[in-house]
């Protein structure tokens, strides 16, 4: 018998299936750059302005993304290989759909969600989730200004984000937005460090009746 799925925090949830996100590419009309069965997965936007790479290397963000607009900055995004595939669709989405993300403060979701900053002088744009597991912030280094979205559980990485400044904000603020929430998962797909946070903070359920009382209590046992 299949054992039912969790909800953790949707950041620990584990990577996911990757083939929802180049499907979705590919229902749009994406090309694929190089011939099936390759190792690696290139697909091209329509308008040939955006690139995305899909390549399990351990020594390299497994997704990258890289847009050249005609009339606008450069602009790149690059995703570890766990991060959450449901979390790429929706950055996916953002640049297929532009126009069904809500035009609003990337922030509503995650402070809907219990987000908050980390320290009471934290600036405006750093947010610590409510298990303070995953961070989402604005990083500036050398001149270089990208958003930084990271999770670790005791001190082990479980995946990273990073998106340029230029990247097309619809797209940063829906990949924000799915930060938020539970999100279902077999327990298998759940990874190990993730599965002993849960196991050491999830309340464990109480019986729902009471036993009878016993008529005469045990006497008190000294334990030497």
């Amino acid at each position: 018998m299949p054992r039912p799925p969790w909800s953790p925090p949707r950041h620990i949830a584990g990577a996911g299936e990757a083939g929802i996100v180049t499907a979705h590419l590919r229902e749009h009309n994406w090309r694929d750059l190089l011939e099936p069965g390759s190792l690696r997965t290139y697909l091209e936007s329509p308008d040939a302005t955006i690139r995305l790479c899909l390549e399990p290397n351990p020594e390299r963000p497994w997704w990258a993304v890289v847009g050249t607009p005609p009339n606008g900055e450069l602009w790149h995004a690059a995703f570890e290989a766990r991060t959450l595939a449901e979390m790429i669709l929706a950055f996916a989405q953002g640049l297929t759909h532009p126009g069904l993300v809500r035009d609003t403060d990337l922030y509503d979701a995650l402070d809907a969600a219990g987000w908050t900053r980390p320290f009471a002088r934290s600036p405006y744009y750093k947010r610590q989730a409510p298990d303070q597991l995953a961070l989402w912030d604005l990083r500036r280094d050398d001149e270089v200004t990208c958003w930084y979205a990271r999770c670790r559980v005791y001190g082990e990485p479980l995946w990273s984000a990073v998106l340029s400044a230029h990247t097309p904000r619809p797209a940063v603020t829906a990949f924000a937005t799915a930060l938020a929430g539970p999100l279902p998962r077999s327990p298998a797909a759940i990874p190990t460090a993730a599965h002993k946070f849960l196991a050491r903070h999830t309340a464990v359920p109480r019986p729902t009746t009471e036993l009878p009382a016993r008529a005469h209590p045990t006497p008190a046992v000294r334990i030497r």
